[in-house]
Order: structure tokens, then C-alpha cells, then sequence
């Protein structure tokens, strides 16, 4: 060791790179290049600075540790030259920055570097890859995983667009090759694929990068169209200058108008529609053109008019509070529709609360009780001859989503997705009754958020004419309708039920159709957005 310290110690300074030079391991050309132009010998009148002085010997002792342990280091010290660091950058001319390595270069912590160049690294590691691009986020995937989502015209049947393989046919040794990426494309070859396979078979797949962060939908789709879309929550003075009407002619035949109509149908829940002509038809006519009609034990479509001994409350001319339909089943349906026929009688004003709206507030002034109402469920039931369902739902029902949903969204990590409530169909609770104290504090919540739906600054109300039909999201709309006299006229409504699922398909495909009018957003009472949104302003104005 003193003939080693003696050795390097008359060494010229000026052809020894300083010691924090010796133990960084380069991975990039790019890396070399920077280290060595920076690496400018001393002036013969300017003293060395500490950088520049001679080693010491736990210096040398790592930097010949690193030059023997590592098969990829500074250029520096793998050519062992005694010239001057500077006069190795036309050494490294020919390495342009960002070349893709050739070979793997090993790392204990961040795994193996497979690919790389100006924009991505491909890094093995833990049985999968990490892709990272730029700043954004490392799509972190197995290969197991990577391989099923292979959608080449082998795995997937380009017309039916059906796989062709079960996830289980994948081969739990499976392991991905060569990838490179070309035009946001990553390519890869696989190794080991399906069992059952010819040995030595390979596999060629190609995925689009922005695909394999969202696989399903975009964060701007999920946030404009998708279950757990932006909402603009209203109360009694935002739906006085919000309403939207669209005439039946626009909405059956305007393409455009329609759209208008679903994009502020997904944001508050609640649209209108005038001009139907007087036919009992026309309810199911309006249905299907957002979707299958939700069949039932009432029947595709049914009617809401007084009737002797009803079977439901709907059915009579009593005041019927806010409630929502159909809770009592495990799939209660996404949007209701009432056209009315006749409404010649005195009374029977339609009444529309936006629950959201509510929840939200109770959430910001009365956090309490709003914690309270998402774990207090309430049992419902429709219990007849012919026909008994049952079901239990919390008051409000959040969502919980994971990082890759929620990347380059506004979303909370818990959103509210439904809101449950129809006191109409309650059933009765199983004797073996909760803690008390615990029952009553949920009560009083619920008694809470009664009296706000109730509250006039919420409630929306109107008198449906006939000609006229109303849209609304069942579970965040409460609807209810004030006692009417049938001795001063006649009330007839026609009634249709539209499943979520056949809705939010209606969103997606009107956003692929009509992207830049789905990406506005109801914000304020006046902006350029809402005049849009209302038909004020032309197709050709949007953004």
C-alpha cells in the first residue's frame, strides 16, 4: 500500500481527475462528455483547490474498488490514461448524448437499465419494467400484466374485438425482451409466452405508451364523461338560469344539440325537453335514443296517474317527498324520465333537489353528520304479492381511487359516486339494533340532511305542462311532487328508466365524437362556457 501511495503521489496533478470524478459511475455518453469537458487541468499560476489536490489513499482504494467492480464507469479511469481529463472529449466525440446503451447495465437498488435514449429508460426490475419518460410519472408494469395487455390482432380479434387468450394462459416464468421504443411505441419480444406454447416460440407486441397509463379512460374522459365525472352542483338559483330545454326535433334530430344536451345532462343531472308530440309513444321514443330502456316489474315504460287502491304512493294524488327510485333492488336504475301527458288538475308541481349539492355543503359546514351518512345504512324493501326486493345502501356512497386513475385529475382521493335515499320504501330494521348512541347520532344526521333537502334555497320546482318531459340522474336527483285534486282536472305522466352503464356509454361516445364541447365546464352564471353549453352560442364558437 506505501509503494501504491508513493506511486500515485508523483503522479502530475493536472492527469489526476479529482477523487469525486474516480467514483461516479457513468450510464449516459452524455455524462461522460459533461465530466470531462468541466474537467479543465489547473493553471500553472493558480493554486490547486481541494478538488484538485493529490488523493488520498481511501480515494484510490475506491476508485480501483469501482474501476474493478463496475463493468460500466467513468471514461476517465477505464482508459487508465495520464492525460489530462479535457483531452478525452475527442476520445468520447463519437457517444452522442442520449445514444441507447448497448448491453445491461446493472444497479442493486434501481434495477437493470435495458434501454435508453434522449427521452426514455427502460429499467428491469422485480419480474417487470419501469418505463420512465421525462418528468412524468414511471409506468411501473409486470410483464405478466404487459402481456395481457397485448391487443395485436393475434391476441385480440380485430373485428369482434375479443381476446383470443385467458390471462391464465400466461406463463408465470414469462419474461419480456429487446424493448425499445419508437415513436411512443414500445416494442417488445417475449420469452416463455403461453403454456402449452412450441418450445423456443416467441412473441412480438407493440403498446402505445399513453395507453398503458390509461387503459381504459383518459383522466380528461374520466373527469368529463366517466362515472366519476365533474359535476356543477346547483340549488334553487343555479337551475333557474341553468335549466336547459331542448325541443324534441333538436333532440331526436340535432346531432350537436343532442350532444349539448348529454354534456349538461352528465354535469347536473337534470335536463328538460318541450315540443313532444301528444303521444303516449314518445316517452320510450326519447329513451332509446340515449340508450336500452331499463325493463322492469312495472314494464318498459309505465304510468304515473291516481288510481284506486295503488300499489304505490306514485300512484295517488298525495304529496310525495323526495325520494329516489328503485332502491330497494342491487342495480337501482341511473336515470329516470317523466313526460307529461295531462296536467289540467290543481297542484302536482315537480320538485328537484340536487343531493350532491346538499352532501357537499354538509361536508364543508357540517362534516360531522356528513361522516356520519356515509356509514349509515339504511335497509329498503318492496314487499308485495307478487313481487318482494330488498337491499341496504349508505346514504353516501364514495369511490375510492387508485394513483393511476387520479394522475392529472383534480380528483380527491374519496368522491361521491351515488346518494341514496327513499324514505317511501324503508324497511323495517333487524331487532338486533345497533349501539344507541351510535343510532341516534346517525339519525339525527339523516334528520339533518331531510330538512336541507326540504330547504327552499335546494329545492327547484315546476309544473311539467303537457308536451314536456324531464331527464334525471335517479341516484343524485331527489324528486317529489306536491298533492294535486283530481276533481279539477286530470294528471297523467309516462315513465321510462335508462341504466347507468347505457348512459356513461352515451357520455364517452359523445365525447369521442365532440371532445373540445366535453372539455367545457359549467362554471359561473355567465361565461363563455355556459352560454355554449345552453345553445346561446354556435358550434363552430367552440374552443
Amino acid at each position: 500500500m506505501s509503494r501504491l501511495l508513493r506511486t500515485a503521489l508523483r503522479l502530475p496533478r493536472a492527469s489526476f481527475p479529482p477523487a469525486s470524478v474516480l467514483s461516479r459511475r457513468v450510464y449516459s455518453s452524455s455524462v461522460v462528455r459533461r465530466s470531462a469537458a468541466n474537467a479543465t487541468p489547473p493553471s500553472n499560476n493558480v493554486p490547486p483547490t481541494s478538488s484538485d489536490a493529490a488523493p488520498t489513499a481511501s480515494s484510490i482504494a475506491s476508485a480501483a474498488s469501482n474501476a474493478t467492480a463496475e463493468p460500466s464507469v467513468s471514461h476517465e479511469v477505464a482508459t487508465g490514461s495520464n492525460e489530462p481529463a479535457s483531452s478525452l472529449s475527442n476520445q468520447s466525440s463519437t457517444l452522442e448524448a442520449g445514444e441507447q446503451h448497448e448491453g445491461k447495465t446493472p444497479e442493486s437498488n434501481a434495477g437493470t437499465v435495458e434501454y435508453q435514449d434522449n427521452k426514455y429508460t427502460i429499467t428491469r426490475k422485480d419480474g417487470g419494467l419501469i418505463i420512465q419518460e421525462g418528468r412524468k410519472k414511471p409506468i411501473e408494469i409486470l410483464d405478466i400484466v404487459l402481456r395481457d395487455s397485448c391487443k395485436c390482432s393475434t391476441c385480440v380479434d380485430p373485428h369482434s374485438k375479443q381476446r383470443n387468450f385467458r390471462t391464465s394462459d400466461i406463463s408465470s416464468d414469462i419474461i419480456s425482451e429487446n424493448p425499445t421504443i419508437e415513436h411512443g411505441k414500445l416494442h417488445i419480444t417475449w420469452k416463455n409466452d403461453l403454456r402449452g406454447a412450441p418450445a423456443g416460440s416467441t412473441h412480438e407486441s407493440t403498446y402505445d405508451l399513453h395507453q398503458l397509463r390509461h387503459p381504459i379512460l383518459t383522466p380528461v374522459e374520466m373527469e368529463s364523461a366517466g362515472k366519476n365525472r365533474w359535476r356543477a352542483y346547483w340549488d334553487n338559483s343555479r337551475m333557474q338560469h341553468w335549466q336547459h330545454w331542448i325541443t324534441f326535433d333538436q333532440f331526436i334530430n340535432n346531432d350537436i344539440s343532442f350532444a349539448w344536451s348529454m354534456r349538461t345532462l352528465a354535469e347536473l343531472g337534470l335536463i328538460f325537453i318541450k315540443d313532444i308530440p301528444d303521444s303516449r309513444e314518445m316517452v320510450e321514443k326519447i329513451a332509446t335514443r340515449m340508450g336500452p330502456i331499463r325493463d322492469t316489474f312495472y314494464g318498459r315504460t309505465w304510468d304515473v296517474r291516481s288510481v284506486p287502491q295503488a300499489t304505490n304512493v306514485a300512484y295517488t294524488d298525495q304529496f310525495l317527498g323526495f325520494h329516489m327510485d328503485l332502491m330497494y333492488m342491487n342495480d337501482p336504475p341511473g336515470y329516470q324520465l317523466l313526460h307529461c301527458l295531462k296536467n289540467s288538475c290543481e297542484g302536482g308541481e315537480s320538485l328537484f333537489v340536487d343531493t350532491f349539492r346538499v352532501a357537499y355543503d354538509m361536508k364543508q359546514d357540517d362534516h360531522t353528520n356528513y361522516s356520519r351518512l356515509l356509514h349509515h345504512h339504511i335497509p329498503y324493501h318492496y314487499n308485495h304479492p307478487d313481487h318482494f326486493y330488498t337491499n341496504t345502501w349508505p346514504v353516501f356512497e364514495t369511490q375510492t381511487f387508485d394513483d393511476s386513475v387520479r394522475e392529472g385529475t383534480n380528483f380527491s382521493k374519496s368522491r361521491l359516486v351515488h346518494v341514496n335515499y327513499s324514505p317511501p320504501f324503508q324497511a323495517p330494521r333487524k331487532v338486533r339494533s345497533p349501539v344507541p348512541r351510535k343510532f341516534r347520532e346517525k339519525n339525527e344526521a339523516l334528520a339533518k340532511f331531510a330538512s336541507l333537502l326540504e330547504d327552499e334555497r335546494y329545492m327547484f320546482e315546476l309544473k311539467l305542462n303537457p308536451g314536456e318531459c324531464v331527464v334525471f340522474e335517479n341516484r343524485r336527483v331527489a324528486h317529489a311532487r306536491r298533492g294535486f285534486k283530481t276533481s279539477t282536472g286530470e294528471r297523467w305522466l309516462a315513465g321510462a328508466y335508462v341504466d347507468e352503464d347505457a348512459m356513461l356509454s352515451e357520455f364517452k361516445t359523445s365525447s369521442n365524437k365532440y371532445p373540445n364541447l366535453w372539455r367545457l365546464k359549467r362554471k359561473g352564471l355567465n361565461s363563455k362556457h355556459v352560454k355554449l353549453l345552453k345553445g346561446v352560442g354556435k358550434p363552430d364558437e367552440l374552443p
